[in-house]
């Protein structure tokens, strides 16, 4: 794992010193070397300035070290990721040419040769791993920017002041000279509505994430003109999605689990490679149980495994992993953590991601990375198995939602939040289940598929207005109306969204700040490939979610040890803001300005005072509105600037 950085434009006194900010920036991606290059654009006044720091894993000697150059110099690459069929591929290489004289054996050095090979689509189609990779091509002066399949590493780039910047975190772009610091209140909204910056938008103007599956092109004309790339898709959830329909599996589920196990196994097996001490994250449910499980019988006998114990036992999932630990005879480590410990390191932990964002199980994701890397350099983990697995608990109504339908046709949720209302009972969880499904199935009644459904009903603010300005409130519905897909299955809205903008960003920023390594086997393409293909009932059946999955994980850990309900790995937020951080939030709310430029102050006002006296619960609305101040602040920005 690594960080890679770069800008294209006219030569300057500063370009050094911009090089050398943007690798402290990203010291944390890779600090176990770092290196620069800088090549003169033919014909041109422009220059090329790149860099790389390394998080050595697979061939940690010089010879896997970059920026690297392709035997022919035809290409140089800096790289961020993991490419985990790497052997096989190089055997194909070699196959083409037979002359290749290898300088190490890094994954690095066979995308070069790949390239050059088989040409940069193919051989991207070909890559099994984590990656974002910059590529220049010296004979076509021509710049290359891709990014896997699902969005696990992290590329933004964009034009500032006539220079073409790239880098894997936007902090790398904040110290660049070039650089212009400009809110893009799109991507600001859109954080409000869904905890993360949405799409490919970044939270500054002109900033953008790469699509994942996609490659961009830069030639010198686009590059000097300021235009947009050519985008190329070497892979397509919504085209996978397409040819499974017409090419479903039609196996029994007995043969359909054989070959779910047998996949996972491979994928889990590639993983594990590593030149680097590796174990893996156990929270002791279904995904990260079967990881484990097949890494202790089919790959690692001595597995570490880590977990963290929550000061509050509602979101204490330490026992559950002790026991799955303790059938599988893991080395496991748990890291117990107090609420004050948990408390001092907010501000810091949300200064780790570069952009404002809230999902709040980004602390014990943070802590769990912490300990682990104590131990290990890279781990594995369950995360991706929830969108194509039916995982999540809403995904249950949508795929019952007409059952559900009735309970809103005949009013039964109206009498029950009456009753509810006459009693003053209004703080009750149970009430604030009831009232969403009734806002979820006022959805499902008036749409008709469910793209539109999920991207109103993951509006945090679904029941009330954003706090913000009139001019700045009106964007959430253009925000709504443009984020939609063509395809009707929750799970794999889930994957083009909340994973490659939420689970995916939280669990690389968290492990790559304390430089650990973090994969998920459960993205290997061609397991998905394969989930995608089969009948919704191998998946979910008889209230039985992630049912393939569980059916095999019975053979590694008994039925009783692993069967709850999900719990997810969280913290108790809504308690936090009543108490342990009342206090905090409240000195970031009273330092907003009654007459901010952006925020609506009484709105957010009633909204904190509902939470505080208990008449309506509204964590996640609070949760973001304090991660996006704290950026504001961070940054110097709007009435901090």
């Amino acid at each position: 794992m690594c960080g890679i950085f770069g800008f294209i434009g006219k030569n300057y006194n500063d370009l050094n010193s911009d090089l050398e900010a943007m690798r402290i920036s990203l010291n944390h991606r890779g600090p176990d070397s770092y290196k620069f290059d800088k090549k003169d654009i033919v014909n041109t006044d422009q220059v090329y300035a790149y860099g790389h720091v390394r998080l050595a894993i697979i061939d940690t000697s010089e010879a896997g070290s970059q920026p690297m150059q392709s035997h022919s110099k035809r290409f140089n690459i800096v790289f961020n990721g993991e490419i985990y069929n790497f052997k096989e591929l190089k055997i194909e290489c070699e196959k083409l040419d037979p002359t290749i004289n290898w300088r190490g054996h890094s994954d690095t050095e066979v995308i070069l040769e790949g390239f050059e090979l088989f040409g940069i689509k193919e051989f991207a189609s070909k890559m099994e791993g984590m990656f974002s990779i910059s590529i220049w091509d010296n004979l076509e002066q021509k710049l290359y920017l891709i990014r896997d399949r699902i969005g696990e590493k992290p590329l933004y780039y964009g034009y500032q002041n006539d220079y073409l910047i790239f880098a894997s975190e936007i902090k790398a772009f904040e110290v660049h000279s070039k650089f212009e610091k400009q809110i893009n209140f799109d991507a600001a909204i859109g954080f409000l509505i869904r905890s993360y910056v949405p799409n490919n938008l970044s939270i500054y103007k002109k900033i953008f994430k790469v699509i994942p599956g996609t490659i961009l092109v830069f030639d010198s004309n686009c590059i000097k003109t300021n235009s947009d790339p050519e985008l190329i898709h070497y892979w397509s959830l919504c085209e996978e999605l397409d040819k499974a329909k017409t090419n479903p599996y039609t196996g029994t589920y007995e043969e359909a689990k054989i070959e779910f196990e047998k996949l996972l196994i491979e994928s889990v097996k590639k993983q594990s490679i590593s030149d680097v001490p590796i174990g893996a994250f156990l929270s002791g449910g279904v995904d990260s149980s079967l990881v484990c499980s097949i890494m202790k019988k089919h790959v690692k006998s001595d597995l570490t495994t880590f977990t963290i114990g929550m000061p509050h036992p509602g979101v204490n999932e330490a026992p559950h992993a002790d026991n799955v630990a303790k059938h599988l005879n893991t080395n496991h480590k748990t890291k117990y953590l107090d609420t004050n410990e948990i408390l001092s390191k907010i501000e810091e932990i949300f200064a780790y991601w570069d952009e404002p964002f809230a999902d709040s199980s980004q602390i014990p994701t943070f802590f769990v990375s912490k300990h682990a890397r104590e131990y290990v350099t890279v781990v594995l983990s369950g995360d991706g198995a929830d969108e194509f697995l039916y995982g999540y608990p809403d995904h249950r109504i949508f795929l019952k939602y007409k059952k559900y339908i009735y309970l809103s046709k005949f009013k039964i949720d109206s009498l029950v939040l009456a009753i509810f209302n006459f009693f003053k009972l209004t703080n009750n969880k149970f009430y604030y289940k009831v009232k969403s499904l009734k806002f979820l199935l006022k959805l499902l009644i008036n749409y008709n598929n469910i793209a539109d459904v999920q991207t109103n009903w993951h509006n945090k603010f679904w029941d009330k207005q954003l706090p913000v300005k009139d001019l700045f409130s009106n964007k959430s519905q253009n925000f709504l109306q443009k984020n939609k897909f063509k395809f009707n299955n929750v799970g794999h809205y889930d994957a083009l969204s909340y994973l490659p903008n939420d689970i995916l960003v939280k669990v690389d920023r968290a492990a790559m700040s304390v430089s650990l390594e973090s994969r998920a086997p459960f993205l290997n393409h061609n397991l998905l490939n394969f989930l995608i293909k089969l009948p919704d009932n191998f998946l979910y059946n008889d209230d039985t979610s992630k049912k393939i999955a569980k059916d095999v994980l019975y053979k590694y850990v008994p039925e009783e040890i692993v069967n709850r309900p999900k719990q997810g790995f969280s913290i108790p937020v809504s308690y936090w803001l009543r108490v342990d951080l009342k206090n905090w939030a409240q000195n970031i709310i009273d330092s907003i300005p009654e007459n901010s430029v952006f925020w609506d102050k009484k709105k957010i006002n009633n909204i904190w005072l509902e939470h505080q006296t208990g008449k309506i619960n509204h964590p996640e609305k609070i949760w973001n509105i304090l991660a996006l101040e704290l950026f504001f602040k961070r940054k110097k920005l709007l009435h901090y600037e």
